[in-house]
């Protein structure tokens, strides 16, 4: 008698999963390659609309000096990663630096050299576009490690479609770049708090190094965050009432962090090209600290001048940068928020931007998901489901007590953990078991809502406000947010349109407004009210800039706008008629408005 053969359901199971398993990953492949490429897209499309945002020139002049003359003086307050980045192509193109000036004046003039504004500017910003998809990739690869395939994909889609994301990520600036080596550090972390190791430890202190090279912020992030896991991980460790011995033993542990240590110290040394200056050559500004320390005459000055003339340190560049740093905190920086104007900023100034800078779908399923992933970690006794809520919560409390509130920007870092959390929860709320479709209802509306708002925002992706703000994010939030000098190229043609044969301006930003084709000009005065057509940048009407009073241009708030020329600029017509004094003469000369 023939009898057939039974093959255990199980392991057909097991079959099918090996044939699917392939045609799956290619699948998932392709759809991530989709998701990076269009956010590429979205981004590369901007750049012939928006001229260069103030901070660029900073970026691009540091970044040539080091690759050109192998110093790093002309302004250290940044670190040196992103700025070589993004002056690679121009560099490349047979950019130099050249001319005298300031910092963003001599950026400018290299944008200017060879009379291809746009396309050397395209270069530079082209050289953010490797943090963008390595944050892309880290994103991928946080999720899918902890929390499976189908929330990496989504939290990816979350991600490249964040639009103070895409906007950042088409300027030339560091803010990109400190967002994808601070989540690549903090993966990095959560590696070798799970198993310590010697390759993990050097993994660890590259990546922590890579972090700091792209901006100073992350000295203060990293351990905000390692701190604020150590802390979840050791709370989980008493609530279970058994504390866990390091992972390889403490003598590895000790050794690991040493090694860690010194792979960061290299880093760091790495990025100034291994340079080695003398303690007091350099910036001036070193003086004043060590007078500080030792005073400004007597005999123990006299030896600490000497001493320090004859010590030399490594990355000297590392501590300029970090002493104007300090600096800047010290004195602050002239911030706005709901039509108050302070120069040493506000507690909330961060949460107010998160939820104003944030898509509101996104919002809501952080929100959801932080209780899930919070709840699943306690139950389960597992830190690590947790570390993107716990890393998050740090980096908004850490920039609480910021005295420098100029922008969203400078919290960038913590929207790949959002994206993560947000991926986590769309995911969950399409498994809500009762009733059937709501869960599966609930996220595709989100999804469309977040994927409205983001194509709706093009091509103006980091002066994007949600439905909070309203029709005037501009009495809620300026500077970076909304006006970072980006709109010159708009108003040109704005003003050919109209056939406006001169018009009086006061832009904020560090754009040279004489090679924008604008019809003649001059700079509007400020408390002094005249007649014409007048542009004027709203970081200008609203704080008068950094150098100016704030009210400067307030008289200007009588009147109503022609028109918004982009995000930024503010068209006014004015008539002898209204009221307005008549116009003066006004000097020629460009006040720009640098930070």
């Amino acid at each position: 008698m023939q009898t057939s053969l039974q093959i255990p359901a199980q392991t057909q199971k097991r079959t099918r999963d090996r044939v699917a398993a392939p045609w799956r990953r290619v699948l998932v492949s392709v759809v991530l390659a989709l998701l990076a490429g269009i956010g590429v897209c979205r981004v590369v499309s901007t750049y012939h609309i928006l001229n260069q945002t103030t901070d660029e020139p900073a970026s691009l002049a540091p970044g040539i000096e080091l690759i050109q003359r192998g110093t790093y003086v002309i302004d250290p307050i940044h670190p040196p990663l992103a700025r070589v980045a993004v002056a690679v192509g121009p560099y490349l193109s047979g950019l130099r630096l050249k001319g005298q000036g300031n910092v963003w004046e001599q950026g400018t003039e290299i944008f200017l050299e060879n009379n291809q504004y746009l396309h050397e500017l395209s270069l530079a910003r082209m050289g953010v576009l490797p943090f963008f998809l390595i944050a892309i990739v880290l994103v991928w690869y946080w999720t899918r490690a902890r929390y499976g395939e189908a929330p990496a994909l989504l939290a990816v889609l979350l991600f490249t479609t964040i639009p103070v994301v895409l906007g950042h990520a088409g300027q030339a600036t560091t803010d990109i770049a400190v967002t994808a080596t601070l989540i690549g550090a903090l993966l990095a972390g959560i590696y070798f708090l799970e198993r310590a190791s010697y390759v993990r430890a050097a993994v660890l202190g590259t990546a922590a190094g890579l972090a700091i090279l792209s901006k100073f912020s992350s000295l203060v992030f990293l351990p905000a965050c390692g701190v604020a896991l150590l802390g979840w991980r050791f709370l989980l460790q008493r609530k279970k009432k058994k504390m866990d011995a390091p992972s390889g033993g403490r003598f590895l542990w000790g050794r690991g962090l040493s090694l860690a240590i010194l792979a960061l110290c290299l880093t760091i040394w790495a990025g100034y090209r291994f340079s080695f200056e003398p303690l007091m050559v350099g910036p001036a500004r070193a003086r004043p600290a060590l007078d500080h320390l030792v005073g400004k005459q007597g005999s123990l000055h006299d030896l600490a001048y000497k001493v320090s003339g004859a010590v030399s340190i490594p990355a000297p560049g590392f501590f300029h940068g970090l002493a104007a740093t300090r600096e800047h905190a010290a004195n602050g920086h002239k911030s706005y928020l709901f039509g108050q104007v302070r120069e040493k900023g506000w507690w909330y100034f961060f949460p107010v931007a998160l939820s104003v800078k944030t898509p509101i779908a996104l919002l809501l399923l952080i929100v959801f998901a932080s209780f899930y992933l919070v709840r699943r970690s306690w139950v389960e006794n597992d830190w690590m489901v947790a570390a993107p809520v716990i890393a998050a919560a740090a980096l908004l409390l850490v920039c609480i007590p910021s005295t420098i509130n100029i922008g969203v920007r400078h919290l960038l870092p913590i929207y790949p953990l959002l994206a993560i959390i947000g991926g986590v929860g769309a995911w969950q709320l399409w498994h809500i078991a009762k009733p059937k479709f709501l869960g599966p209802t609930i996220v595709v509306l989100l999804l469309g809502w977040q994927l409205a708002a983001s194509f709706q925002a093009h091509p103006d992706y980091f002066a994007y406000f949600n439905e909070f703000a309203g029709q005037h994010p501009e009495r809620i939030l300026i500077d970076s947010d909304l006006d970072w000098g980006q709109d010159v190229i708009r108003l040109s043609s704005a003003l050919q349109e109209r056939h406006i044969e001169q018009v009086s301006i006061a832009y904020a930003g560090s754009a040279d407004l004489g090679h924008f084709g604008l019809p003649p000009y001059r700079m509007l005065v400020p408390h002094q009210p005249t007649t014409g057509w007048i542009a004027i940048s709203l970081l200008r009407l609203k704080t008068g800039g950094v150098n100016l009073p704030t009210d400067s241009f307030a008289w200007l708030e009588a009147y109503q706008p022609v028109c918004v020329v982009g995000r930024s600029i503010r068209l006014y017509h004015i008539s002898e008629a209204a009221g307005a004094e008549p116009e003066r003469p006004a000097s020629t000369s460009l006040e720009k408005n640098h930070p």
